[in-house]
């Protein structure tokens, strides 16, 4: 019993361990209203909630322009779908005085994902969580 007992708490933690994300997957880089990975590395699948949408980007090719998402033109390489509908046209608007969350998921089919939150002030600038605690 104290095998089984064992065993299970450690595939637990080995479960644990390799779904963890690395807290620097991306920044919101806030002079080109972007999401940005950190590691240079194209994103997969990034979904953004916020202002009454979820907009889902998924990457469909390796290129090196798919390591940012800008929040104000088309992103070539990712098919955007807000809804049922598939778009490799779609410009994300922010949408001032909302909040918004970031998932950025390291494989199209991860069940977890990294989040980053994030808000946009009245002007329209953005507003991160580090900036609110200074």
């Amino acid at each position: 019993m104290k095998k089984n007992l064992f065993l299970f708490f450690c595939i637990i933690a080995i479960t644990v361990l390799s779904c963890s994300k690395n807290p620097d997957i991306a920044t919101i880089d806030k002079q080109k209203k972007a999401i940005v990975a950190t590691d240079g590395q194209p994103f997969k699948k990034v979904l953004i909630q916020g202002a009454g949408k979820d907009v889902t980007f998924q990457g469909f090719s390796n290129d090196p322009q798919n390591s940012i998402i800008y929040f104000d033109r088309v992103n070539p390489g990712f098919l955007v779908s807000e809804g049922f509908g598939l778009n490799k046209n779609y410009i994300f608007r922010l949408v001032p005085g909302k909040k918004y969350t970031v998932f950025i998921y390291a494989n199209p089919k991860d069940v977890s994902a990294y989040p980053i939150r994030f808000r946009t002030d009245y002007n329209n600038n953005i507003v991160t969580e580090t900036d609110e605690d200074k």
